[in-house]
Formats: structure tokens, sequence, C-alpha cells
């Protein structure tokens, strides 16, 4: 069975969130965020894609956030990483907003 989640950030309010930045982000993608040039866009962008991964699990009890590791790969197309498994992901940011969406094939996961 495929199991979807999507998710919607608006990127203003992600703005000086340094403590949020360390509770929901891997040690990996908060050292990212401290080096990006628009470092609200990147919390945004993670934050939007791990809310979507929670809702395609959709599983209790919901995964920490910090434990679902967002990786670039070929040519930067993100991908997660949760309990060494790989999950399709894409993150698109447009003006104030990013979004995500996640499909997990739960048979596999």
């Amino acid at each position: 069975m495929i199991s979807t989640g999507i998710d919607l950030a608006y990127i203003p309010r992600f703005k000086n969130k340094q403590d949020l930045a360390k509770k929901i982000l891997s040690l990996n993608e908060l050292a990212a965020y401290e080096v990006h040039p628009i470092p609200e866009q990147f919390l945004a962008g993670r934050f939007a894609a791990k809310e979507a991964f929670i809702k395609a699990w959709n599983r209790l009890p919901y995964p920490a956030l910090s434990s679902i590791e967002i990786y670039l790969g070929t040519h930067g197309k993100p991908f997660i990483k949760f309990q060494q498994t790989a999950y399709p992901l894409s993150i698109a940011h447009d003006g104030e907003y990013a979004t995500a969406i996640v499909i997990i094939n739960t048979d596999e996961s």
C-alpha cells in the first residue's frame, strides 16, 4: 500500500528560530542550516518535509523530527533516511512558502 504526506510552511515564521532548528534538525542538517544563505527557507523546507513524512508514516508513536534526516542525492534531489531506509521526497519553495511531499510504500517499510 502507498501512503502519502504533504505539508506547507510559511517561511517568515522560521526566521531567527535557532532554538527550533536545534530541536528538529539532525546534527548534519544543523550544520547546513548554520551556513545556508537563507536559513529560514532551509528550516521551513526541512520542517515541511519532516511533517509530511510523519503524515505518510501514520504510525504511533510518531518519530522525533530530529530522527528523520534529509540528504541530498544525485543532482541535489532530496530524500529522507529513517531507520536505515531511504524514502522519496520532494521539497519546493515559492515566495514565502515551502512545501514537501513524501511517498511511502508501506509494504516495504
